[in-house]
Order: C-alpha cells, then sequence, then structure tokens
C-alpha cells in the first residue's frame, strides 16, 4: 500500500469522501455537508492523505492542528472503503498521520468517533489511543468518544 499527500478536490478524494460521508450518514442518519468536508480538508493547518492499492486510492486520512494552540493535533478523518477494511489499512494511515504530526512537533493527538464505531474505537485503543475529555470546540456528547495519546513515545 502507498500512502501519501492527496488534494481534496482530485476526482478520486472527491470519491472516497462521499464514500466517508454515505457511511456516517447509514450510522448516524445524518447528512453531511459534502462540500463542506472537502473544504475543510483543504485548510493550510490539514494534512490530507490517500491510501492506494495497485494505484486504486482506497482510504484515506487527515489530521488538523488547530490554529488556537498547536499543542495537539487532531486526526479528523480515517476511512478505508468497504471492499478493503479488515487487512490493517487504517493502521497504516494512522501511523502516517501520527508521523506526520510528530514532524511538525505535535506532541499529542487526540481524536473524536462515534459510539456506532466499536471497530474504530477498538482501533485506536490497538495503537495506544485512551479516552479523555472533549477537548478544543468539541462538547460532550453522548454519542462521541473522545481518545487521545502521547506521540512522544
Amino acid at each position: 500500500m502507498n500512502v501519501s499527500p492527496l488534494n481534496p478536490e482530485d476526482p478520486a478524494a472527491q470519491a472516497i469522501i462521499a464514500g466517508l460521508n454515505e457511511h456516517l450518514a447509514r450510522l448516524y442518519q445524518y447528512e453531511r455537508d459534502h462540500a463542506g468536508a472537502v473544504q475543510s480538508m483543504k485548510l493550510p493547518n490539514v494534512y490530507f492523505l490517500g491510501a492506494y492499492i495497485d494505484g486504486e486510492l482506497i482510504g484515506c486520512g487527515a489530521a488538523k492542528v488547530p490554529a488556537s494552540d498547536g499543542e495537539y493535533g487532531e486526526i479528523k478523518t480515517v476511512f478505508v472503503a468497504q471492499a478493503h477494511r479488515g487487512k490493517g489499512y487504517s493502521k497504516t494511515i494512522m501511523r502516517k498521520l501520527e508521523t506526520h504530526l510528530r514532524s511538525i512537533g505535535v506532541g499529542v493527538a487526540k481524536l473524536a468517533t462515534g459510539t456506532k464505531q466499536p471497530e474504530a474505537i477498538s482501533l485506536y485503543a490497538s495503537l495506544g489511543y485512551v479516552r479523555c475529555p472533549p477537548f478544543g470546540d468539541h462538547a460532550t456528547d453522548s454519542m462521541t468518544v473522545f481518545m487521545e495519546k502521547s506521540l512522544s513515545t
């Protein structure tokens, strides 16, 4: 698998982001603003990458360093298309995002995921993430699990 930076306006990126939006809509019964999701991946403080198998984009990931402090990086997106799940690709994407955050001097990675995503929660726990209080502009929510990991180890 090749994982490398990706322009969110690339047609393949648009398709994988649409797949993520559809997945979340099925789980949580809400529609995500596709154009807004793409625009959020283009911000200068967001690192967006794609995961490829034999040239086919099968997943994506994004990490954001909040402009307010830079003390932590937030894993914003990790998604692998259904046909490619269960093969360890999400772990590779996570490791690339963590490596990026370390390379720019970020010592802690944080994330928010949904309670209806036990596989994601399990993945993050297997990578050393532990539950934490809400952070940044996130509020306590019964459908959200907040997690963090020190990147200095």
